[in-house]
């Protein structure tokens, strides 16, 4: 893929998202990436997987597909 702009690549299915999980048009994954909890540790720090622990729990299950 000499013209690949970056991203990610589903080996699998060969799908194609972009740096920031958009799903490219064309391919066969019909939907963007779910974006993760993360919360901001510091100003250098950000830890992903992790909601702010004053927030409520977050999981993939609550991810509506339109």
């Amino acid at each position: 893929m000499s013209n690949w702009p970056g991203g990610y690549f589903c080996p699998c299915h060969g799908s194609k998202y972009d740096p920031a999980g958009r799903v490219f048009n064309g391919v066969p994954a019909p939907y963007n990436l779910p974006v993760p909890p993360y919360r901001f540790v510091s100003d250098t720090t950000l830890r992903v997987g992790e909601n702010d622990p004053s927030a409520v729990a977050w999981d993939f299950d609550s991810i509506r597909q339109l």
